[in-house]
């Protein structure tokens, strides 16, 4: 699958939503498996709460800076674009309900609130993983040659602006955690220097540390 032509390169896009796959499809495992075991339940809960304004701010750089371009330029079906409106509301509705029982089942470990959590997130899943699937078959060919680098690159401060300084680079280490050899350098190129070196002195270390113990 072609995701970038010869204006924008769109495939980072493609290496966030393996983010979102990997990430969601692991939570309702991860909510399980800290049932009435709050120390654990406080590892999972800030990973989830990390997620979760993940994929809330990849949504909101979607429709405010993405989708009215594509609208406005473009003659993409409309009812693919209502579609992908729709879907980014019943996914934010699970994100702003998981979002609201969070914070007392992190400090609660309770089962009944965790299962809950985990059926929520996996009736969500199969709109999730359809909507990401026809972004990147759909829309990416388009955005690659319709928007201009920067308006391209205006999407990507959108979303790395509102990850704290102090997660930046785990966050680094999340997206090119199933990034093959090219991928990694293609993307590697856009961080500044001083990220790419403190990633490889510490963030990594970092990255694999928080996931150890989180997966394991």
């Amino acid at each position: 699958m072609r995701t970038s032509g010869p204006g924008v390169d769109t495939h980072e896009m493609v290496l966030i939503h393996r983010v979102i796959r990997r990430e969601f499809g692991q939570l309702p495992r991860l909510f399980r498996s800290a049932a009435n075991d709050r120390a654990r339940s406080k590892v999972i809960g800030a990973h989830a709460r990390e997620m979760l304004d993940f994929l809330h701010t990849h949504h909101t750089g979607e429709d405010e800076l993405l989708f009215p371009l594509l609208r406005k330029r473009t003659t993409l079906d409309r009812d693919l674009m209502d579609r992908m409106d729709a879907q980014h509301v019943q996914v934010d509705d699970t994100v702003t309900a998981v979002n609201a029982e969070l914070p007392l089942w992190t400090a609660t470990a309770d089962a009944a609130t965790g299962e809950k959590m985990a059926a929520r997130i996996e009736a969500t899943m199969p709109t999730l993983i359809d909507h990401l699937a026809e972004e990147e078959q759909k829309l990416l060919p388009v955005v690659s040659v319709t928007l201009t680098q920067s308006e391209w690159d205006a999407l990507g401060k959108h979303g790395m602006s509102a990850i704290p300084l102090t997660r930046r680079l785990v966050i680094l280490g999340h997206i090119t955690e199933e990034a093959n050899d090219a991928e990694r350098q293609r993307f590697m190129q856009v961080i500044p220097a001083p990220a790419r070196l403190a990633y490889k002195l510490i963030g990594h270390r970092q990255f694999t540390r928080e996931t150890t113990a989180l997966r394991g």
